[in-house]
């Protein structure tokens, strides 16, 4: 399996990226790392983790929609893909940084005829990290259409200069592992409520981008978006990672959605993600340590 990208990344998808907040790319994954993260996912679909979540089954809804985070630190083969993979030098390339940390792995399994919706938001105000230096990669495990819930966005709204509230999209206050603020709990300054994106799609530019196995895309964390439920025969499975670039920061937050470490990574809100690759959460992967 290729330890680098298969071809090099241009200027032209780094500007892209920049410019609109996110990017489909392809051909930089070979095959075999679409079946050892095929296998990796259906390890921890059948050994679940700590903070693994059923978002369909929280509220009743059809079928079943899997999100499982910090992987990395309780399944071997699923760790030894994310520290093995190119996702992290990919990633440094596209943030223009010097050294990258993960900020946490996860999985998005949406099986066949599960109408859930995932809602719109942005990934940074639930997630510890803070700055414009930071990405998600979203890897496609199956042929993803808007039918089998492909991801939706709202060009540059990473952008816009205003953070939004994620309230999850299923029942939070059911997964302690992830509730923050209750309902009863004022709004901190400087978040906002989403708008009513598919009240007026047209408005916003909404995008919808499918992708075939081995595409990604990449999106930067204040990046509005969201995706359809999955009402096709087929599966929907993604392989994401979520990174930091040496000019981002640890951050705490007091959201409604609290995606979290489970116990203290001894950092303080602001602090800079530590350039140590072992760090107990949030490991420096480029680099690669020798």
């Amino acid at each position: 399996m290729n330890k680098h990208p298969l071809r090099a990344i241009t200027e032209d998808e780094i500007r892209r990226y920049e410019e609109d907040g996110f990017l489909l790319v392809k051909g930089l994954f070979d095959m075999d790392w679409v079946e050892a993260m095929r296998e990796a996912v259906e390890e921890v679909l059948t050994h679940p983790g700590p903070q693994s979540m059923d978002i369909a089954g929280d509220d009743g809804t059809a079928g079943r929609f899997t999100f499982d985070a910090w992987i990395w630190t309780y399944n071997k083969k699923f760790g030894d893909v994310v520290f093995s993979c190119p996702a992290p030098e990919i990633a440094a390339t596209f943030m223009r940084a010097k050294r990258v940390n993960l900020v946490f792995d996860y999985i998005s399994v949406k099986e066949p005829h599960t109408p859930k919706a995932t809602a719109w938001h942005q990934d940074a105000p639930g997630n510890p990290v803070e700055g414009q230096q930071s990405c998600t990669m979203w890897i496609a495990l199956d042929h993803v259409t808007p039918e089998s819930g492909a991801l939706r966005y709202a060009p540059g709204s990473h952008k816009w200069g205003k953070a939004f509230e994620p309230t999850g999209s299923g029942n939070i206050s059911k997964h302690a592992a992830y509730a923050g603020r209750g309902d009863d709990e004022q709004r901190p300054d400087g978040l906002y409520q989403m708008p009513d994106i598919d009240a007026q799609p047209a408005r916003y530019g909404v995008v919808t981008v499918g992708a075939e196995p081995g595409d990604f895309i990449i999106h930067n964390l204040m990046t509005v978006h969201a995706a359809g439920g999955n009402s096709t025969e087929r599966r929907r499975r993604a392989f994401g990672l979520r990174f930091a670039g040496e000019q981002a920061t640890y951050a705490v937050r007091h959201t409604k959605l609290n995606i979290r470490p489970l116990a203290d990574p001894g950092l303080k809100d602001g602090d800079h993600f530590p350039a140590d690759p072992r760090h107990r959460y949030f490991p420096m992967m480029w680099p690669r340590a020798a």
